[in-house]
């Protein structure tokens, strides 16, 4: 997933240790754009006719209608056309891996409109349309391997997915698993820490993925409202939820906001985060606010 993968576990076997890797080497050949045989990729070249997918890609599918719902729109899978026209159709590990889409054409829908059939494990995405498992895929994926390692006899496990965390079970500390949150720029290290029982961790970043196209400056956060780059002021946003899929979806939704609307859409979600500015300012959701930055620390 071009990310470092860590597993942490208390009394997981080697076995299911080695499992739950594998588990995800298997989420990764399913659900990355850049493989022309995953089911990313065939439903993106699918044409607008039904696709025959594997149980996990019919529970990302299920999980990206969820997020849509909950997101109010905000996070939205099918951004893809848009991010490879901006310059970010090649994999960022090996740049011989490349998107694959189906000659550009009009939709007929929006994500709305992808219709997922899961006794008959079948996939119908609109003709147009294209879809990307990106960061939810990471989010869901690493909740996957911490559900599998539960399963295997492990007291707890976090899997941490290019810093993107699931986690659950008993936790190495007694105040729960401690989570470092970087600045926005990584060189100033560590803005704070926070301990959390379980759920999802997970941050979205104007910052972390960049590349210049034509000289200019961009990144891979598109606003599915204007299908343009978005140009908001926020360089990164923290958020703790119940589950990495949704720390995911809420974070995307979250940036997308802006500075004014970041910290209430995340109130709003039941949601708690972290909140920096491209000016600098780190603006905290209501639970947090009474610890302040050295209480969390």
């Amino acid at each position: 997933m071009a990310c470092e993968l860590h597993v942490m576990t208390l009394g997981a076997s080697q076995r299911a240790v080695a499992d739950a890797v594998a588990l995800l080497e298997r989420l990764e050949r399913l659900w990355s754009r850049f493989l022309p045989t995953s089911d990313i990729s065939r439903l993106n070249l699918s044409d607008g006719f039904p696709t025959a997918v594997a149980p996990e890609t019919i529970v990302l599918l299920q999980t990206m209608q969820e997020a849509h719902r909950l997101t109010g729109g905000a996070f939205d899978p099918t951004v893809l056309r848009a991010l490879v026209a901006h310059g970010y159709g090649a994999s960022r590990v090996d740049d011989s891996r490349r998107t694959l889409l189906a000659d550009a054409a009009d939709s007929a829908g929006g994500f709305c409109d992808v219709d997922v059939d899961p006794l008959g494990e079948l996939v119908t995405v609109p003709a147009g349309l294209a879809l990307d498992a990106g960061g939810i895929g990471k989010g869901l994926a690493a909740d996957l391997a911490v559900a599998a390692l539960l399963t295997s006899g492990a007291a707890g496990a976090l899997v941490s997915i290019g810093g993107d965390l699931a986690m659950a079970g008993e936790s190495p500390h007694p105040a729960g698993w401690v989570v470092e949150v970087e600045h926005a720029d990584h060189a100033a290290g560590v803005l704070c820490r926070f301990a959390v029982s379980g759920g999802g961790v997970a941050t979205s970043s104007t910052l972390s993925r960049r590349w210049t196209t034509d000289g200019e400056s961009r990144h891979h956060v598109i606003d599915p409202a204007t299908g343009a780059q978005s140009g908001t002021d926020i360089a990164a946003v923290t958020v703790i939820g119940r589950s990495g899929w949704s720390a995911e979806a809420h974070a995307t939704a979250a940036l997308l906001s802006g500075s004014i609307g970041a910290v209430g859409y995340l109130a709003q979600h039941h949601a708690s985060g972290v909140v920096q500015t491209v000016a600098g300012e780190v603006l905290l959701t209501p639970d947090l606010q009474g610890l302040g930055l050295e209480g969390l620390g």
